[in-house]
């Protein structure tokens, strides 16, 4: 699999935080209306490969929908999410990768801490993956 350079990686990240308004990863903000910012991210997909990177979340006009990107290991992913009570619960697709398109759903629970832990599946491919999109301490 090829992988996409450190450096491009770096500079998506910080455009990525920017947008937010997060300056580095681990300053997302969790409040009484939401979760923003910007997070990292361990998994291990469906096809059981495990990844890593950086989760950036931002509100939308509407209250409870956010856009989600991921930079992960190879791949940039982006979709949209409805967060109700203490699910959050996404359609996500690949915008970018070297193995070519995906798509799936996702499933999260949100922790006291602001953590998000859930699964992730693949469209098309057997099994659920797991993920957890957590705060830096």
């Amino acid at each position: 699999m090829r992988r996409i350079p450190a450096l491009v990686v770096t500079a998506l990240v910080v455009v990525l935080a920017a947008a937010t308004g997060c300056s580095e990863p681990g300053t997302a903000v969790v409040d009484g209306e939401g979760i923003t910012g910007t997070y990292t991210v361990n998994g291990i997909d469906a096809r059981g490969e495990e990844y890593s990177g950086t989760v950036v979340i931002e509100a939308t006009d509407t209250g409870d929908e956010y856009l989600i990107r991921w930079l992960v290991t190879g791949a940039i992913q982006e979709g949209t999410g409805v967060l109700r009570d203490n699910v959050f619960e996404v359609d996500w697709s690949t915008i970018s990768a070297p193995a070519g398109d995906a798509r799936g759903t996702a499933r999260y629970t949100l922790a006291d801490n602001g953590d998000l832990t859930g699964t992730r599946t693949i469209d098309g491919v057997d099994g659920v993956g797991t993920e957890t999109i957590f705060q830096e301490a």
